[in-house]
């Protein structure tokens, strides 16, 4: 383990409950045309396991699609929330928004997005709360659904949920005087649920009785607020597994600016730990702090390895020990091999015993020119196609695309306007080389001005995507991964 590194270990002792432990397999195939088919054969499967864990649009063949979007803010001091969708596709498609509030019934309004275009909705045009979830329902595939939030505290953007799970897990929370973290458990279906809801934090494990078989109505939002079951900690991992039903749940972390940090970041959970996590985009520079949280839920401590792709130059990978039920954070300012001012990618592989989950928090403040918090959930599955639906390239939005080549072929990547109609090359970023193992920046801002700027990105190899968005001369971080396209 880096010296550098911080592991938050539980105390030692017995544990209320038990999560079972994730391990994963790994066989090693080697020689001939037989070997090669299993090998064709077992990263297809695998693929088809991760995409039915992650944020993946339906394909143009489907009939109908569904996209449950985490816990926003309606309106308020934290900001105010709305739904983005856009449509990568060639057909117009229709369907309804249900908007569920932690108090009062769920109401739905139609939506319809044309052929490459974008549709957005206030959550306080449709419902009176203090925060809501959605389902959104559409004829059709190839659309992406987004959240995102506006306010004083700062811009915040999560991508929304293509299906519903019986576990969630979160990396990164904090509860400290000047933090607000509240979950939020959405059951967009008929039958209640029953959650158990167990904490890893700096003073170990917390597993409270009231969230111990916790039940969560059907087609109803269940809100908690962590600072009544574990305050004043700095380091608040979260597992959420149902003992019945299935569900979305997303998190709203916040900071007051009264200690320092400043902003609000809403973001999906894990549906499931992974052996392999990418984060196309990191920078250490001054005012802007970036860590890496990586969460061991297991019963079992897990080997893990943290490679780096630099813009420029080489670096040796971490090799990190996760305790079991607990987080390790890597402060990338305090590790020498991740030098400063060098852009860089970030891939997370369990490499023994079970898998993890990992986020990355950046924090942005003076001199830095881009301010506020961003908590990125890492993404799992690299893709030919990505899309994204929020997001403006104007004088007051500066919005970047971030894209890892994972992979031991060279990549060509284009990348698109869905301008209501047709995609429209944006500049000369058409077959753009990505070298094998590299990541590269694309400045949007400098090829469009547009205040509504949904993305298309096409490779000729699978890579990993993330959409940056950088309030200018305010407090926002808008850092989210792209949505894969089947």
């Amino acid at each position: 383990m880096s010296p550098r590194t911080r592991p938050e270990r539980p105390a030692p002792g017995p544990r209320t409950r038990r999560l079972p432990a994730l391990g994963v397999l790994a066989a090693l195939l080697a020689g001939g045309g037989v070997a090669d088919a299993r090998i064709e054969r077992s990263t297809a499967q695998g693929a088809t396991a991760v995409s039915a864990q992650v944020p993946v649009a339906a394909p143009a063949s489907a009939r109908s699609s569904a996209w449950y979007c985490p816990g926003l803010p309606v309106s308020g001091g934290l900001g105010e929330g709305s739904l983005v969708v856009a449509n990568a596709g060639d057909r117009r498609l229709v369907g309804t928004i249900t908007v569920f509030p932690d108090k009062g019934e769920a109401r739905t309004r139609p939506i319809a997005v044309g052929p490459s275009g974008r549709t957005a909705v206030r959550l306080a045009d449709v419902v009176t709360s203090t925060w809501a979830s959605s389902l959104i329902e559409l004829d059709g595939g190839e659309a992406v659904a987004e959240v995102q939030v506006t306010g004083p505290l700062g811009d915040s953007v999560s991508t929304c949920a293509s299906s519903a799970s019986s576990s969630w897990y979160f990396a990164e929370g904090v509860t400290t005087r000047d933090a607000a973290e509240v979950l939020l458990a959405l059951n967009p279906f008929p039958d209640d649920a029953v959650v158990d809801v167990i904490f890893s934090t700096e003073e170990g494990v917390v597993t409270p009785q009231a969230l111990t078989g916790l039940l969560v109505r059907g087609q109803a939002l269940t809100t908690i607020n962590v600072a009544d079951f574990v305050q004043r900690r700095e380091s608040v991992s979260v597992s959420l597994v149902a003992r019945t039903g299935r569900l979305v749940v997303g998190r709203i972390q916040a900071f007051d600016g009264s200690v320092g940090r400043k902003g609000v970041s809403v973001g999906l959970g894990a549906a499931a730990p992974g052996p392999l996590w990418y984060l196309p985009e990191g920078l250490v520079a001054e005012g802007q702090s970036e860590r890496f949280l990586v969460y061991n839920p297991a019963r079992t401590e897990a080997q893990v390895e943290l490679s780096l792709a630099l813009e420029s130059g080489e670096a040796e990978p971490l090799r990190l020990t996760v305790p079991r039920e607990s987080r390790l954070t890597v402060v990338a300012a305090e590790e020498s091999r991740i030098p400063k001012g060098v852009p860089h990618a970030v891939t997370v592989r369990s490499v023994a015993g079970p898998d993890v989950v990992v986020e990355r928090t950046i924090d942005g403040v003076a001199p830095s020119p881009r301010t506020g918090l961003s908590i990125t959930l890492g993404s799992r599955l690299p893709a030919k196609r990505w899309a994204t639906a929020a997001g403006a390239a104007d004088e007051t939005i500066d919005q970047w695309v971030v894209v890892q080549n994972p992979g031991g072929r060279s990549a060509r990547v284009t990348l698109n306007l869905l301008a209501d109609g047709a995609p429209v090359l944006i500049g000369n970023f058409s077959s753009v080389e990505v070298p094998a193992g590299q990541r590269k920046a694309f400045h949007v801002n400098d090829s469009l001005r547009r205040a509504a700027a949904p993305i298309l990105v096409t490779s000729t190899e699978p890579v990993v995507v993330e959409r940056d968005l950088y309030r200018i001369k305010a407090p926002g971080l808008g850092m989210s991964a792209a949505i894969p396209l089947r």
